[in-house]
């Protein structure tokens, strides 16, 4: 894990919090949305023989990814508005660093953006699959979630970029014919690894900026996206328990198939204090939510006993 004064502090108010209510919400416990800053490159992993897997994904999101019907992840658009924005100047941040952090808080506000669409379309998906209405629910507050951090993001890119950053048009996937095993899936890897890393990542980066704005909107995005983990495992255990032991196999080779992410170069104080820079270099923090998923998910997948997958987050 990177080393800082802080390190304790911030390892009790993101892996506690999130992976803790995470194995609440799953109701599985005692019988379990990209965000690196620079969105890391995954690396694959190829093994050979029975139950081996190859991991394709690229980057993390900061939010759940809205996926097309094939898998593929779609990024949400934006653009330079005829507005300008006051640039308030700040000692020590030059043009190329202002520059940067533009490019970065506006690449987040795509992803949060797009993670918009992403609970409309989960939303979609329960609906056709006749879930209970909790779940439907938890969608739309997750989606208003979404779109105030998508909001902030895109502010903050202005106020670096010096004109207006604005949202762009997402087009939703068609619905087609969603089954219970792949929303499964899809819970597990863009739900409870992907944005319960984000929550994660946003907290540590929170510690360590000083712009106060910068801050608020880390803490926001990292409370909003533990929460976000912890009702996509409210989606994964109600979509194990009716779907079956084909939802077990496919639940279980998802969690095989979670990827693994490079260590990344770090970035220096300037851009920390503003909310861009690698927390994680080496991956440990990736590496142990990786691996607690896969425990509880194979916990989930153990138990016989009834799985509350409508008990409040």
């Amino acid at each position: 894990m990177p080393s800082h004064p802080r390190a304790s502090r911030r390892w009790i108010l993101a892996i506690t919090a999130t992976l803790a209510s995470v194995a609440g919400a799953a109701g599985c416990a005692s019988t379990s949305n990209g965000v690196h800053v620079t969105p890391p490159t995954v690396a694959p992993t190829s093994t050979s023989g029975p139950g081996s897997t190859t991991t394709t994904e690229v980057i993390l999101f900061t939010g759940r990814p809205l996926r097309r019907r094939r898998g593929g992840a779609r990024i949400g658009r934006s653009r330079r508005g005829a507005r300008s924005v006051l640039r308030i100047a700040v000692p020590g941040l030059g043009p190329t660093d202002r520059a940067r952090l533009a490019a970065h808080w506006r690449r987040l506000a795509e992803m949060e953006h797009a993670s918009i669409a992403a609970f409309e379309q989960l939303q979609r998906q329960l609906v056709h699959l006749d879930a209970p209405a909790e779940l439907v629910e938890g969608c739309a507050r997750a989606a208003m979630q979404e779109t105030d951090h998508a909001r902030r993001c895109f502010e903050l890119a202005s106020v670096y970029d010096g004109a207006a950053i604005e949202a762009g048009r997402v087009r939703l996937p068609r619905l087609g014919n969603p089954s219970l095993a792949k929303v499964a899936a899809e819970s597990l890897r863009d739900g409870v690894l992907n944005e319960g890393y984000a929550a994660w990542t946003a907290a540590a980066q929170a510690e360590l900026a000083s712009d106060p704005t910068v801050r608020e909107t880390l803490e926001v995005i990292a409370r909003d996206e533990a929460d976000h983990a912890a009702f996509s495992w409210l989606v994964l255990a109600w979509c194990v328990q009716a779907g079956g032991d084909r939802v077990r196999v496919a639940v279980r080779e998802a969690a095989e198939a979670l990827p693994r992410i490079s260590p990344s170069v770090g970035e220096g104080p300037a851009v920390l204090d503003h909310g861009m820079g690698d927390v994680d270099p080496d991956a440990a923090g990736f590496e142990t939510i990786r691996d607690d998923v896969r425990r509880r998910v194979a916990r989930l997948l153990a138990t016989t006993s009834p799985i509350d997958a409508t008990a409040p987050i």
